[in-house]
């Protein structure tokens, strides 16, 4: 290990020490006080530890990192000691991009790291939401206290989490149904989402898409699965897939050659082919135009939606 990360890891492991030590002094006479709480689910020590810490500390410890040049989520899951799947429950985010200079939250377990949304959430139900269909509750129960340290007696009696506190769920993965390209592959985007200077009408007006030039004849895919809401031919957008999902959310697909399924049909994400990459409607070259709409009906940018559901 370099001298400069040995020297930090130290610090880093004293610092955890002294305040554990000084939060048990200064606070061992406070009527009412979890001690457990602080040990186990208030991260100590440094906001950003190095992952030699994550590594070598026994208990769990978590934190929020920032992406480096050259990082992706495989380098940066092994490196705390976790795994792809796990990073990407915890921030609800397949990473398909991952920019440098964002945070994300990293652990040293393997599972989801859940954060309590409000005051009085019980161990039990927690259990209850999270664990496997054929599991046995009290065995989960039993597995949460043992990854997270909390004491034995929060399986006697009702345990209550604070909004903020952070639990590990050994075993537990979001299934994300995030968003992905309608390509398998794909290098740009000609026209964003937002104001921009239509090309045909000549004047400037609201971009609900953004579009993304292909060669005619490209495969189109849903960006992610669910039902054809409406397969045909849409004024100014040409032959359009329309796909809604389970959230109630919609899918657009416009400026297709041709439509390859029917109102009704299920379709799934990355799979099944919508249609192809044509010039249909009210465009001047072969491109798709790919629109997220909100189950309240409004436009959203999909950039900032790929990854994510």
């Amino acid at each position: 290990m370099p001298i400069a990360r040995k020297g930090y890891f130290i610090a880093f492991a004293a610092a955890l020490s002294v305040w554990a030590l000084s939060a048990s002094q200064a606070l061992s006479g406070t009527p009412g006080l979890d001690r457990a709480r602080l040990s186990v689910l208030t991260p100590p020590g440094p906001a950003e530890p190095p992952p030699e810490a994550f590594q070598k500390i026994p208990r769990l410890i978590h934190a929020r990192h920032k992406v480096a040049k050259g990082e992706n989520i495989r380098t940066i899951a092994s490196s705390y000691g976790t795994d792809v799947r796990s990073l990407q429950s915890t921030n609800n985010n397949e990473f398909i991009f991952l920019p440098k200079g964002n945070y994300m939250r990293v652990h040293n377990g393997r599972g989801f790291l859940y954060e309590v949304g409000v005051d009085g959430e019980t161990l039990a139900g927690i259990a209850r939401r999270f664990k496997a269909k054929d599991a046995d509750l009290k065995e989960f129960e039993a597995a949460i206290v043992k990854g997270n340290d909390l004491p034995p007696s929060s399986l006697l009696a009702p345990y209550k989490f604070k909004k903020g506190d952070r639990l590990q769920l050994p075993g537990v993965v979001i299934s994300l149904d995030a968003y992905h390209m309608p390509f398998s592959s794909w290098s740009r985007i000609s026209s964003s989402y937002g104001m921009r200077y239509h090309p045909i009408l000549k004047r400037r007006i609201f971009h609900k898409g953004c579009d993304i030039p292909m060669p005619v004849g490209t495969p189109v895919y849903p960006s992610r699965s669910g039902t054809v809401a409406f397969s045909g031919w849409k004024d100014g957008y040409g032959h359009t897939v329309e796909v809604k999902h389970t959230d109630r959310s919609l899918t657009r697909y416009g400026h297709l050659s041709g439509t390859l399924v029917r109102v009704g049909e299920e379709v799934q994400k990355s799979k099944t082919m919508l249609g192809r990459v044509g010039s249909s409607g009210m465009s001047t070259g072969p491109h798709l135009h790919f629109e997220i709409i909100t189950s309240g009906g409004k436009s959203i940018n999909p950039m900032n939606k790929i990854g994510r559901r």
